[in-house]
């Protein structure tokens, strides 16, 4: 208890006692007998004492509004904490990581699924989550090598407090095949709406790229057409109406509750982005996230290679959120750019860039390879993942 707070009380008291003197009290021969309303009695005498009581009680109740203001959790100026965890794809298969220790909580244990090379992602596996590190999507395309057709399952992952899988739920929509290898997948906010999007897989002819949107409470689902041979970096606004994607070589917006059946109706914000490119839309809806542009390597001058902010509105570039320097023989590009539900926060990950968490132009490392391994970092970048991985929150 500080010294101010002792002080007040003291005064508190001392005022509550003056109240209680020998002339407000009744000489003894006046007092009534007991069955003349004996139980008002005690209230009168008191009366000056709990006044006091009540001097205290106002006192605390302003000392404890004057104190110290509530603490404010790390990150500046209040920035809400990061998803506390995401899940990883790679070679070696899935897993869940603590964002704060960057520990694996566990390697997660996935349904057996049929022998055909998968394409296009380490183990065939694309993630999406809602953006809280708590619920996630697992898409695995198999395609069977001598007939080129994929066929895509997909799961739904709960992870509990603890970081351990609470829930593994198979074939939350039905198994989707086709000469199409699924390669991005996106969740809206409220886990209510699942989009993925397709390459041609193989030597085999399709006719081009697909986009579908999923309703997992009613079950049905929306497709459109596109005329570009991948869809990827699919990302919702948190209105779960506006859809983000890369097609292409052109990030482009799409209202999916407009009429139509092809993606030619969605608008394209930049253009000639190198592929592959990761792309994420803020879930305000007003800016979208894009990896680059990179300057080319001039001589003995690193590389440089960025992820730059642009308005949804008019397409013009507002801000650079985060650089890097690339000292590698390898292009940089990012490859990975994710943001959490509260969109503080950017999983990033690109060929020569380890995946991290980017808050307020920080970068903080989640995963870094190993050394000595088959996947170990380039010699000339220390911080270089060469192994391939995909990541969610």
């Amino acid at each position: 208890m500080t010294q101010r707070i002792e002080q007040q009380l003291r005064d508190a008291f001392a005022a509550g006692a003056e109240l209680v003197r020998a002339e407000t009290l009744r000489p003894s021969d006046q007092v009534p007998q007991p069955e003349a309303r004996p139980r008002l009695r005690r209230p009168l005498v008191l009366a000056p004492l709990m006044a006091a009581l009540a001097v205290v009680v106002v006192s605390l109740t302003i000392v404890a509004g004057l104190g110290d203001p509530p603490t404010v959790r790390p990150g500046s100026g209040g920035t809400p904490p990061a998803p506390r965890f995401l899940l990883t794809a790679g070679d070696d298969g899935l897993s869940i990581h603590d964002g704060g220790t960057r520990k694996i909580t566990e390697r997660v244990a996935m349904p057996p699924t049929p022998k055909g090379n998968r394409l296009f992602n380490p183990g065939g596996y694309v993630l999406a989550g809602t953006g809280e590190g708590t619920t996630f999507y697992v898409a695995q395309s198999v395609t069977e090598p001598k007939t080129g057709v994929s066929a895509t399952r997909f799961y739904r992952l709960r992870v509990d407090d603890r970081g351990k899988t609470a829930e593994m739920a198979p074939d939350v929509i039905p198994p989707v095949t086709g000469a199409g290898a699924v390669v991005s997948l996106a969740v809206t906010q409220d886990g209510a709406r699942l989009a993925y999007g397709f390459q041609c897989a193989g030597m085999v002819r399709c006719s081009g790229a697909r986009l579908a949107i999923v309703d997992l409470t009613a079950g049905t689902t929306r497709s459109w057409s596109a005329d570009a041979e991948s869809i990827k970096s699919l990302s919702w606004a948190a209105d779960a109406r506006t859809l983000a994607f890369v097609a292409d070589s052109e990030v482009r917006v799409l209202d999916t509750a407009a009429a139509g059946d092809t993606l030619a109706g969605s608008r394209v914000v930049v253009r000639g982005v190198e592929s592959p490119v990761g792309a994420a839309i803020n879930p305000d809806g007003r800016t979208i996230a894009v990896g680059g542009p990179f300057s080319q390597p001039d001589g003995e001058a690193p590389q440089r290679f960025s992820i730059e902010e642009y308005s949804v509105a008019d397409g013009t570039r507002t801000r650079t959120l985060f650089t890097a320097e690339n000292a590698a023989r390898t292009v940089a590009k990012w490859t990975l750019i994710r943001y959490d539900a509260t969109g503080r926060h950017l999983l990033i990950w690109g060929n020569v860039y380890p995946l991290s968490r980017l808050e307020d132009g920080q970068a903080t490392v989640l995963v870094r390879p190993e050394t000595g391994g088959e996947h170990s970092p380039d010699p000339d970048s220390p911080d270089a993942s060469l192994q391939e991985m995909f990541a969610a929150w």
